[in-house]
This record gives structure tokens, C-alpha cells and sequence, in this order.
């Protein structure tokens, strides 16, 4: 840029300052460094959204590691008002902490967020804030830190100010604390299938169990998506997150070879977006180069339907990403 030579260097640049291009805009090192330490500072909501979305592309183009982006989330989300943002970020900090961090990583920034979720359900001063820091909660959820205040809410012994939380949003609590082995998940789920013993409840019933991270409860399940041809397919699909929790991928690696060879039963006894719900579950739910590969083995397989291995090539990238940044930022 002619215009530039001779100026002093700006504090940062970004290419699309008005989102009115479709790409990808990277940020460079100094750019990076300095707006991850000044967003609070950027009023605009329209720049301060896209300035968020550059930072998160650095993590999933692994070139910012995923625990400087939660340092700037866990800085900068306290004082954020904007739903949209707050969702986002929210979000995403869920993705980096669980999908592209390993344990002991988790460990140190888990309850963090935790605190930082439980703490906002209560004090935002928005209705709908605090419905968003509510499933945040839910989706940060590693801890005793968080399970304490999510048992409270089932028992009628904490309520978040004028939010009704309904039957589904208790069976998602139900279901955060089995796939976390929470204590008192067994017996929490118990009490909400005696409160809601028909009609919804047992197919939230069936959702919710589906998390539970043991091996038998795994080939139940599995099986029964397979196998059983009266069980609802919603039932299924709805249930399909719930199996490949992202603290069961060590237990539900063996099924990824099996559900891709049954993607040509899928697709034939399947609606039309069925397929794509069970490969963003099953290959979504996997971290690791070795499941990375197995997904890329079958794709070089040459029996492979042309459609399906479009929507499988969709699916993987995002597993491709995870084990990049994971390489990277070890």
C-alpha cells in the first residue's frame, strides 16, 4: 500500500474493516497481540463482532493457541452486554476449552468459566443474558463448580430471576451432569423421569441417558439406532449429541468406524438431514489424529458413494482443524 510508506505503524490492521468482502482475513502477530488486549476499548458492536471473529479464526487457522483466546474471553466476556457476542464467544470458548485443549489444560481454565457462567445466570442484568450465561453454563460444565449450582436449580433450591426453565432445559441439565458423572446424576435422573413420566418426558428420557459414559450404555444405544426400526428417529437424532459427548470421545472412537460403514443404511431409511446430524455427531465428537484417519481411510476407500463422501469431506474438516491445533499448541 503506497499510501502507508513513510507512516508510523498502526496499532493493528484488518483487511476487512466493513465485512464487505467473503474470505478469510487473518491477522498478523502485532495486529493479534493488540486487539485481543483492547477490544473493551472498541465501541463499536458492528467492529468489536468482526474484530472477535478475526481473533477466532487465528485459533482455528492455529495460528493464536486456543488458551491465549480464553484468556481474552474470560477478560473481556464479564463487561460484554451484547447477546449476540456473548453467544458467540460463549461458544466458542466452549469449543476451545473441550475440543482443542487436553486435560490438563481443561483442568485450569474449566472452573474459570464455570464460576464466570454461574455467577452471570444470576447477576446479568438482562433477562436474556441470563438465559444465554444459563446454557453457557451447560456447555462449560467440567466441575464441581458447576454442578453444584445445576443441582440446586433441579431441586427447586435456586431460580434464575424471572426465567422459567421448562422441561427441555431440565433435561439438559440432567443430561450435562450424566455425561459429566456428576454424583448425584443417577439420582437426579430418576426424580425427573418420576416428574415427567410420559408423553415428552420419555423421549427426553431416552435423550438424556444416551450421555451416560460407560461402555454398555454406548452399545445399547448403538445398536438400537440401527436395529431397532420403532424407535422414533428424532429420538435418535435428538440423542446423537448426547452419545458422543466430547468427555466420552476414548469410548465412543470405536464406533466411528461402524457409523460411516452404515452411512449407506442411513441414507436409504433416513430423512434427508438425518445423515448430516450423524456425522457431525459421530466425527464431531472425536479429537485425536488417529480417528482423523480413520475418517480419511474410509473417504480413500473406492466404494464410496459420491454423495455421502461430499458430506463426510464437510464434516471432517472440522476434526482435520481440531488435530492441527492440537499438534500446534500441544
Amino acid at each position: 500500500m503506497k499510501e502507508a510508506v513513510g507512516k508510523a505503524c498502526p496499532a493493528y490492521v484488518f483487511a476487512n474493516d466493513q465485512d464487505n468482502a467473503y474470505g478469510l482475513f487473518l491477522l498478523d502477530p502485532k495486529s493479534r497481540t493488540y486487539i485481543s488486549q483492547h477490544l473493551a476499548g472498541i465501541d463499536d458492536i458492528f467492529q468489536r463482532t468482526l474484530l472477535w471473529g478475526a481473533l477466532w479464526d487465528s485459533v482455528r487457522a492455529a495460528q493464536m493457541s486456543p488458551a491465549d483466546y480464553l484468556e481474552t474471553a474470560l477478560r473481556e466476556l464479564p463487561t460484554e452486554t451484547n447477546e449476540t457476542l456473548v453467544r458467540s464467544i460463549g461458544g466458542r470458548s466452549a469449543v476451545a476449552l473441550h475440543d482443542y485443549l487436553g486435560n490438563a489444560a481443561q483442568q485450569r481454565w474449566a472452573p474459570q468459566f464455570e464460576s464466570l457462567a454461574a455467577s452471570k445466570m444470576m447477576q446479568a442484568p438482562e433477562k436474556g443474558l441470563r438465559i444465554l450465561w444459563f446454557r453457557s453454563l451447560l456447555s462449560f460444565t467440567t466441575t464441581d463448580t458447576a454442578f453444584h449450582p445445576i443441582e440446586q436449580l433441579l431441586k427447586g433450591e435456586l431460580s434464575i430471576p424471572d426465567v422459567e426453565l421448562r422441561s427441555l432445559a431440565r433435561w439438559r441439565m440432567v443430561s450435562t451432569l450424566i455425561a459429566q458423572k456428576a454424583p448425584n446424576a443417577d439420582a437426579l435422573y430418576t426424580a425427573e423421569t418420576k416428574r415427567e413420566p410420559t408423553g415428552i418426558g420419555l423421549k427426553y428420557a431416552y435423550v438424556a441417558a444416551a450421555a451416560k459414559p460407560d461402555a454398555a450404555t454406548k452399545q445399547f444405544y448403538f445398536n438400537d439406532y440401527l436395529h431397532n426400526a420403532a424407535r422414533q428417529e428424532d429420538w435418535v437424532q435428538d440423542s446423537l449429541g448426547n452419545f458422543n459427548s466430547w468427555n466420552a470421545s476414548a469410548l465412543t472412537a470405536s464406533y466411528l468406524q461402524p457409523s460411516l460403514e452404515a452411512l449407506p443404511q442411513i441414507k436409504q431409511q433416513r430423512k434427508i438431514f438425518f445423515t448430516l446430524a450423524w456425522l457431525n455427531a459421530f466425527i464431531g465428537g472425536q479429537h485425536s489424529a488417529e480417528s482423523d484417519k480413520v475418517v480419511h481411510d474410509w473417504l480413500a476407500s473406492t466404494n464410496v458413494d459420491e454423495d455421502l463422501k461430499l458430506k463426510v469431506l464437510q464434516v471432517v474438516d472440522d476434526l482435520d482443524r481440531t488435530v492441527k491445533i492440537r499438534a500446534a499448541f500441544p
